[in-house]
């Protein structure tokens, strides 16, 4: 972990088997020696999440960092020239109930983009999940491979792959030509995208950090034991919204025999979570029917062409 030693990792375990799982940040900075967790550690561990079990938010605990951190380098202060409190020697806080009295902690949270960032700056990794998941089956279907595959396939194969930027290094040529080098993550992996001026050129804008882009190169393994996409193409990553039903509209009186049970049959072949709704203009006025809760459908791509195919094209209603 970013700014966590073996030093800082050793305390922190010796104080938890000593007194138990830490009750909040205050409590943390009370029994760990702030000379060897200092400010960044700090910091350092509450971005990553190894706090969270307090139940205080990430925001909340950065919010009041500095103050734990000066209450806990007092009270180191107070111990190391021998001090006492008020109530040393005639009782123990912990029979009097008495504890020590803290602001509270603020209780907002940053964005889930937000705490995925944090975790990647201070492990390298995101932990929650990964930012790409909710986009995952879209990304799958814009691309031929995953970054994890990258490996296995052959020297000079021409790929299209999607990911994060999670690292941009500006270089230039011996020629003088700009380039850069993206570091490019998604759900299964990370890979190195090389960019040279005549690709760059073009996507300039797009080769920056928490860019989600779909590149098309080709796999060069020639780097002594590194696998490298040598981009071609690149262009951004938009995610549509993911549709939460289905209408179809039809006129009853002019469709083709059969219709309704095609589409039954094409719904079964792509089962999914999405509700079905049939809106049908008939000799008795317009009637709206839901397909029952066996007639969900997934509906990608395949299935709206296909849909369109067998009602026409005008039957799906956006």
């Amino acid at each position: 972990m970013k700014n966590v030693g073996e030093t800082a990792a050793q305390r922190i375990v010796a104080a938890r088997e000593e007194g138990g799982p830490f009750a909040s940040i205050w409590d943390f900075t009370e029994r760990v020696d702030p000379q060897v967790v200092n400010k960044r550690s700090l910091e350092s561990l509450v971005k990553c999440g190894a706090l969270d079990s307090t139940g205080a938010t990430r925001m909340g605990m950065l919010a009041v960092l500095e103050q734990a951190l000066g209450f806990g380098q007092k009270l180191a202060q107070d111990r190391l020239m021998g001090q006492s409190s008020l109530f040393d020697g005639a009782f123990d806080a912990a029979d009097t109930g008495l504890e020590h009295h803290h602001p509270p902690i603020p209780a907002g949270e940053f964005e889930k983009q937000e705490l995925l960032r944090l975790e990647k700056e201070t492990l390298g990794l995101y932990v929650s999940e990964h930012p790409l998941s909710a986009v995952r089956e879209q990304l799958r279907r814009k691309t031929d491979a995953t970054l994890a595959e990258l490996e296995r396939r052959r020297d000079g194969e021409v790929v299209t792959v999607g990911g994060i930027v999670s690292d941009v290094k500006h270089l230039t040529t011996k020629r003088g030509d700009p380039m850069v080098f993206l570091t490019l993550d998604d759900p299964t992996g990370t890979a190195e995208v090389v960019v040279f001026n005549s690709a760059y050129a073009a996507a300039r804008e797009l080769c920056v950090t928490d860019r989600i882009l779909i590149v098309k190169g080709r796999i060069d393994h020639k780097q002594a034991g590194e696998t490298k996409l040598l981009a071609s193409e690149i262009t951004p990553f938009e995610a549509v919204p993911e549709r939460r039903e289905v209408r179809f509209s039809l006129d009853a009186r002019e469709a083709p025999a059969g219709a309704i049970r095609e589409l039954a049959r094409l719904v079964r072949e792509f089962p999914g979570e999405s509700p079905v709704y049939l809106s049908l203009s008939t000799s008795e006025g317009p009637k709206t029917y839901a397909l029952g809760p066996e007639y969900r459908v997934r509906p990608d791509p395949d299935f709206l062409a296909e849909a369109r195919a067998v009602l026409g094209g005008s039957a799906l209603l956006s």
